[in-house]
């Protein structure tokens, strides 16, 4: 499935090098792992997952683990086959998996959720492709939790797009629970700090990586480019913003269906 936002095809020779690309060992595949008792014989899925990143950093929990990512940009997949070839790299439309019911013992979903357009059906295949037992896990931000975010106060149009492409958490979970999925959680994860807006101008200037300013009217992005270059040249109170993320984990579990 296409992305509504972004040609990735298009980007995916500098996706890499933009920032915020590096990733860490996943904490909720961690605790299933620990929780499971053992990780030699697990199947793990990345939904969309890009150039590779987060399943490139999670075979060190389970290092004879079957690694499987799927994702809809045949670029972003090349970029991913260059880094590991050991893993399987699967193109395929994310809302109509490739793959048999049940063959997976954790599937995984990093900050995609917003960009497909049968979010539904992406959550029922997730459900379909697990085995009994297994869990899926949601990471993505909560515009719905984070109005002061600097690409709002700046890009006001952008927040206007993300709150309709984001589903609120209770929508995510509500649509979990619809596909069958069992004990449902979620997380948030608040984070602020202080953004100095010359470094966000250098961020903003680069538009062509940033799906929140793609979605945006070439005039809308103009002016919020004016709004950062007049707080700069208003003097040193303006030229940092208090920002807030914030970062939404939904998971649940596929039950075991006894006969």
């Amino acid at each position: 499935m296409p992305s509504s936002r972004v040609d990735y095809d298009a980007i995916a020779e500098r996706y890499d090098s933009s920032p915020h690309r590096e990733k860490s060992p996943d904490p909720e595949l961690a605790a299933f792992l620990a929780a499971r008792g053992s990780a030699a014989d697990v199947s793990l899925l990345d939904i969309a997952c890009g150039t590779g990143n987060q399943l490139i950093a999670d075979r060190c929990l389970a290092p004879r683990a079957r690694l499987v990512g799927v994702d809809g940009s045949l670029g972003m997949l090349r970029q991913a086959r260059r880094k590991a070839a050991d893993i399987a790299w699967v193109q395929g439309d994310c809302a109509a998996l490739p793959f048999a019911t049940g063959g997976f013992d954790f599937v995984s979903c990093q900050y995609a959720f917003h960009h497909f357009r049968d979010k539904a059906s992406m959550l029922r295949e997730a459900f379909r492709v697990l085995r009994g037992g297994g869990r899926f896990a949601l990471y993505n931000l909560s515009p719905h939790d984070m109005p002061d975010f600097v690409y709002y106060a700046y890009f006001p149009q952008a927040q206007d797009r993300d709150h309709e492409d984001f589903w609120p958490p209770r929508r995510i979970a509500a649509g979990m629970r619809a596909a069958g999925f069992a004990a449902v959680t979620m997380k948030r994860v608040h984070r602020r700090y202080d953004h100095h807006l010359s470094d966000f101008l250098a961020t903003a200037r680069r538009r062509e990586n940033n799906s929140q300013l793609l979605t945006l009217s070439d005039a809308a992005y103009e002016a919020g480019l004016r709004r950062i270059e007049r707080d700069l040249a208003a003097g040193e109170a303006a030229r940092r913003y208090a920002d807030h993320l914030c970062f939404l984990t939904v998971q649940g579990d596929k039950p075991v269906t006894i006969d």
